[in-house]
């Protein structure tokens, strides 16, 4: 049955679904530094339009390879479409957030998320449940993200309070999306589906706000924009986001989210190979903060 496949999660997770983990934050991590690229080009959260449209083509086109049925009379259209507009929703907030606040202060409140899944998910599945040596770890991982990100958090502006918030609604709509994919008739569903949906009805909602918004296409597109591009919605949206939802279709969310505090580790790691920016002790210490964080995470009871 549906429920009996659903509960045949896995519990801890294998050296498999730690190395795919790894390698989707490392991903999450660099993005950062192809979207800033071409910020100046191409409107963010136009780039998020172009990815969630150019991403659901890619995957609809897995999907005719793979043979997956688009539609199916399962129940899974209206979750599908509430999926895409908090992922909307959360690209939203996030690049309009950004354009208010630094980038140290919007991390800390990204990774809100993590909390919001563990909060809610284990009132709806109790296999879900963290115990407390388990709430304690994905505690530390926050904390040495902040503690990393402290520097930026020094400086009080007034018009910080605006952008915080949106960051806050974006960390929201991201755990809130999780914890819908798992509790509804998505979590039943072939992974490929999940992420059409997810992708098909946000681009479809990023749209919208574009047309409304007044925010256009670039007349001309450079070379380096159509790398960044296609790095964001190929590499990103399509492949990365498909092994994520394999993930959290065989793996238990709380545990896999908890590894989701690597990818501003990561971040700042490829800022440092990539834009000069100095490694410190800081980095270093909060590094270990995260690998202890997860590990209490995912130990087992």
């Amino acid at each position: 049955s549906s429920v009996r496949r659903v509960d045949d999660r896995k519990t801890y997770l294998d050296g498999l679904a730690i190395g795919l983990i790894i390698v989707c934050c490392m991903i999450w991590g660099v993005q950062q530094i192809f979207i800033k690229a071409i910020a100046s080009e191409v409107p963010l959260i136009m780039q998020a339009t172009i990815r969630s449209v150019g991403a659901s083509i890619c995957v609809f086109l897995w999907m005719l390879y793979k043979k997956i049925p688009v539609i199916k009379s399962d129940k899974t259209l209206l979750p599908g479409a509430i999926a895409g507009f908090l992922f909307a929703l959360e690209f939203a907030a996030l690049y309009a957030g950004l354009e208010y606040t630094n980038t140290s202060r919007a991390i800390i409140f990204l990774y809100v998320a993590p909390f919001i899944v563990v909060s809610l998910l284990p009132i709806f599945i109790k296999t879900e449940r963290l115990n407390l040596i388990q709430v304690v770890g994905l505690i530390v991982a926050f904390l040495a993200v902040a503690f990393m990100f402290q520097e930026g958090l020094t400086t009080y502006q007034d018009s910080y309070l605006k952008g915080d918030l949106l960051i806050l609604v974006a960390a929201v709509a991201w755990g809130v999306t999780t914890v819908s994919v798992r509790i509804s008739t998505l979590a039943y569903i072939d992974p490929a589906r999940t992420i059409f949906y997810q992708l098909f009805f946000s681009g479809i909602f990023l749209s919208i706000y574009c047309l409304f918004t007044g925010i256009a296409l670039p007349a001309s597109i450079s070379t380096v924009a159509i790398a960044s591009l296609f790095f964001q919605t190929v590499i990103v949206a399509a492949i990365s986001y498909l092994i994520w939802f394999w993930l959290l279709r065989n793996y238990l969310v709380s545990k896999v989210s908890s590894f989701g505090f690597l990818t501003p580790i990561f971040g700042l790691i490829f800022s440092i190979i990539f834009m000069g920016d100095p490694l410190t002790i800081r980095v270093l210490i909060a590094l270990g903060g995260v690998a202890v964080g997860i590990f209490l995470v995912n130990r087992k009871a």
